[in-house]
């Protein structure tokens, strides 16, 4: 469920819409695969190791309780924005479902 190759998120990149918020910007482009797939950018401008790692954990976290309608077949790149390193998880993912909400993925919230 996650992307890795750096030609797969180049075509996400080029290819894809944009969703672009205060703390992250989301890139959407359909893959083959039939399941929905998550990249993540988190810069050096957004903090040291120990930040970055926080918001890629809880950026996983926030995706992990997404719950995606069957025919989901999406890749995403988020690229954190350095205001992302004072949000908390709840201001992130609310600004990660109005993103999904912006790209058209419809999901069943997955409520914890």
């Amino acid at each position: 469920m996650r992307l890795t190759d750096s030609a797969e998120f180049e075509r996400v990149y080029r290819r894809g819409t944009a969703y672009r918020g205060k703390l992250f910007s989301v890139h959407a482009f359909p893959n083959e695969l039939g399941t929905l797939r998550l990249g993540l950018s988190v810069s050096k401008k957004v903090g040291n190791a120990v930040v970055r790692n926080t918001l890629r954990r809880r950026l996983r976290e926030i995706f992990a309780s997404l719950a995606p309608e069957p025919g989901s077949d999406l890749d995403l790149v988020v690229s954190a924005r350095p205001r992302a390193r004072e949000a908390g998880f709840e201001e992130l993912r609310a600004e990660f479902f109005e993103a999904l909400a912006k790209l058209g993925v419809r999901e069943q919230t997955g409520e914890r």
